[in-house]
């Protein structure tokens, strides 16, 4: 049978299941990064989507490319968000929360094989003639290589900086670069005890403002003197694919990078990114430019020259609200591509639901919107969310796939607009959809530049410290002896990830719930209070993303540092009172209620401890990031932040080393079995070790409470079903007729059908 024929008589199993499969319940918001989502095949007859929400890959006909044809739905790993194609039988899909790569075999419609690779893998290409696969890992801080044909890993090289994600292989395949998503912009803290005094407030009937720090740039005298570390600032890593090393970097590129593509006739590597204006001090002077959105072009050789476009250039700032510059504001270019000749470049506009064209030298052509929020029309509760891109190989139509929507926008660039919009299954919940896009949508600001998650980003965090007080606001009097100045001094940018359960919010504790957010529109994006509907649709939102799992497994020294953190009480300095870490530290995500009083202005809470374990300072000797831990981020290690003279004077220097091998391992809302898959072909479903390995597997997911889907292709017949441990079988999803299937009668089937293969993945429980 050839791969048409197959390729249709599995799609015609898959439709009988449809219903079945819109119907299933689990869903757990990761608000996983998506990097290079969609691919077209090189004679332009298939086109490709990961399906992030459904966790599926997507493979479309487009014999027609106006109206795109479903041919498959292929379940693969938890939260796909990364393709690469290697022939025109076999793609790999990147899953960033089961930390594997789904081996997609197109011919039988089935995943063939499941790699593991390191812990949130972020992108992947291949390179070598396609006989390697590069594989970044974000919290790893690596890129995994991969051997295609024996499916190992044959090299793990180190990546000396923050959150390494999306990837570009060069045109002759000798080199592989890897952008910092994290990299930084050289601005670090100078603590209180060294910085100058702060400026006289406006508002004169202010007390003096507390000693605070101050954010500076590694150009800065003070910071040179005060801080003799030197930071890496390594925003763009260049690695040989034949030594398999990092042959250079690039710094100075931007702040937080998103993706990167190679100009296929100048050769120069184009970086899409923003660039954080955290320096600049006070929220009236960040009011409605709070960061830089740019593509930076260089050419991949030593000591290159840099050039910065600036995708709003000549914006007026100063004038808010500015309706003109919603017309065509760019905010998050979270995608670049080029056509074949180099002669026009396109750009997504994730925050505000446009695409921008571009001729060879970066100048901005037009603008194509897609979605319904057209010009300055702003439609947040059903925001696009444009991700990436894939350009017809006639170059008649660019494809657009949507994030936020989870649909695929199919544009005609002889017409210049949005001539279909395409649907994928998608099993977020309607008031997750609905609220979301108040997080990320640009056009809420003034000028359509900025939006919350342009420091929040994907809903998590931008490793920066920024200034946000305000010389002529008032006291802030919560109640306590000490009222809050509002000139705060840096405090670091907090994820929004786990925030269910928690009742106070922001660093100092002055925040009674989500809903008190609200002044951030206008105070600090320019734009306009939310309706109380809306504010509270997004504070909703908020509370349902969740932090992946943490990797860091539980050492004897981790379990001493619980121990120390729960019970020991004579950690504080002597003749003050003692306390244990948990009396702060309460709630399940290590956050709590109180905060910590000391001059006026300077009471912080006690965040939560999740997600430490994704904050790096340094690596090995090399320092890649200004900040740290602490509310300023001035702590370089947890060790240096247990090492506080004024809190942690009684506790051993061993016990400090057990407290941050607690601390980095503190676990998340996920277990760490949630995304692990096995997958069996029919080779393997006589392996006494597969029936151990399976058994494990659902023993494990059941004492921690999580669910294990059985899918794939067995006999022709589609599998999708949900382990009931009580029968110990699997179940059918959404058929009300007696389908179980159990083990052993499982893995003898699937030994008798050559093009056969099954998964079992472990979900989260709804």
């Amino acid at each position: 049978m050839n791969i048409r024929c197959r390729l249709l008589v599995v799609a015609v199993a898959y439709a009988l299941l449809a219903n079945a499969l819109k119907a299933e319940s689990t869903f757990a918001n990761y608000e996983s990064p998506q990097t290079h989502s969609l691919k077209i095949s090189q004679d332009g007859r298939r086109l490709y989507a990961v399906n992030t929400p459904a966790n599926l890959l997507m493979v479309y006909s487009l014999e027609q490319p106006n109206s795109p044809k479903l041919l498959l739905e292929v379940p693969v790993g938890i939260e796909p968000i990364s393709l690469a194609i290697r022939n025109a039988t076999e793609v790999w899909v990147l899953n960033h929360i089961s930390d594997s790569i789904s081996v997609v075999d197109l011919d039988r419609g089935v995943v063939s094989a499941t790699i593991q690779v390191g812990d949130r893998p972020g992108d992947i290409v291949f390179a070598k003639q396609q006989q390697r696969a590069f594989v970044s890992s974000m919290t790893e801080r690596c890129v995994y290589v991969i051997d295609t044909d024996s499916q190992k890993t044959v090299s793990k090289i180190s990546i000396a900086g923050n959150n390494p994600r999306s990837l570009a292989v060069s045109q002759d395949g000798e080199k592989v670069w890897v952008a910092i998503h994290h990299s930084g912009n050289q601005t670090t803290v100078v603590s209180h005890h060294q910085a100058p005094d702060p400026p006289q407030a406006t508002n004169v009937d202010l007390p003096v403002a507390p000693k605070q720090g101050v954010i500076v740039s590694t150009n800065d005298k003070l910071w040179r003197k005060q801080d003799q570390a030197q930071l890496a600032d390594h925003d763009v890593m260049e690695i040989d694919t034949n030594q398999l090393k990092v042959r250079r970097s690039f710094s100075t590129v931007g702040t937080i990078l998103f993706n990167l593509a190679q100009h296929p006739q100048t050769g120069d590597l184009w970086v899409t990114n923003t660039e954080a204006r955290n320096f600049v001090r006070f929220e009236p002077a960040l009011r409605g430019h709070v960061v830089d959105n740019r593509i930076t072009i260089f050419k991949p050789e030593p000591d290159a020259d840099l050039v910065v476009l600036d995708l709003n250039e000549g914006l007026d700032y100063s004038i808010l609200p500015n309706m003109a510059a919603l017309e065509t504001a760019m905010a998050q270019p979270t995608d670049i591509i080029f056509n074949q000749s180099g002669s026009r470049g396109f750009v997504t506009s994730f925050g505000t639901d446009r695409v921008a064209i571009l001729d060879g030298a970066g100048k901005i052509q037009s603008y194509v919107d897609v979605g319904d929020s057209v010009g300055a029309n702003v439609n947040t509760r059903f925001k696009r969310g444009p991700r990436a891109l894939a350009l017809h190989p006639q170059e008649q139509n660019l494809y657009v796939l949507n994030r936020l929507s989870n649909s695929i926008s199919i544009v005609n660039l002889e017409q210049g607009m949005q001539i279909r919009e395409v649907e994928m299954q998608d099993p977020t919940p309607e008031e997750v959809r609905q609220g979301r896009g108040y997080l990320f949508d640009a056009k809420l600001s003034g000028n359509g530049t900025v939006s919350c998650a342009s420091c929040h980003i994907d809903g998590d965090r931008d490793g920066l410290a920024w200034d946000l007080g305000d010389p002529g606001g008032d006291l802030f009097n919560d109640g306590s002896a000490n009222p809050l100045h509002p000139m705060k001094g840096p405090l670091m940018t907090q994820t929004l990830r786990g925030l269910a359960g928690d009742r106070i919010f922001h660093w100092r504790a002055d925040r009674p719930g989500l809903i008190a957010f609200n002044g951030t529109f206008p105070n600090l994006m320019g734009g306009a209070l939310l309706a109380d509907e809306d504010m509270q649709l997004f504070a909703d939102y908020m509370k349902s993303i969740l932090f992946g799992s943490n990797p860091l497994v539980e050492t004897a020294e981790f379990k001493r540092g619980e121990e120390i953190f729960n019970s020991r009480l004579a950690i504080a300095k002597e003749g003050k009172n003692e306390f244990r870490c948990v009396d702060c530290h309460k709630r399940i995500s290590g956050s709590g209620s109180t905060g910590f009083s000391g001059l006026i202005g300077q009471s912080t809470k006690a965040a939560q401890l999740r997600g430490l374990n994704e904050r790096l300072v340094f690596q090995g000797d090399i320092r890649v990031n200004g900040f740290g831990f602490g509310a300023d981020g001035s702590k370089q290690t947890l060790f240096e932040f247990l090492g506080d003279s004024h809190r942690f004077e009684k506790i051993s220097s061993q016990d400090k080393k057990s407290l941050e091998a607690f601390l980095l391992g503190f676990p998340t809302e996920t277990p760490p079995i949630v995304g692990k898959t096995i997958t069996i072909s029919s080779e393997q479903a006589n392996d006494a070790t597969c029936l151990l390995a399976i058994t494990a597997l659902l023993e494990d997911a059941v004492a921690v409470d999580c669910e294990v889907k059985l899918t794939g292709v067995l006999n022709g017949n589609v599998l999708k079903h949900t382990y009931i441990a009580v029968a110990n079988s699997f179940s059918a999803i959404g058929n009300t007729e007696d389908s179980s299937l159990n083990l052993e009668e499982l893995l003898e089937t699937l030994s008798s059908d050559d093009s056969a293969s099954i998964s079992l993945t472990v979900y989260p429980k709804p």
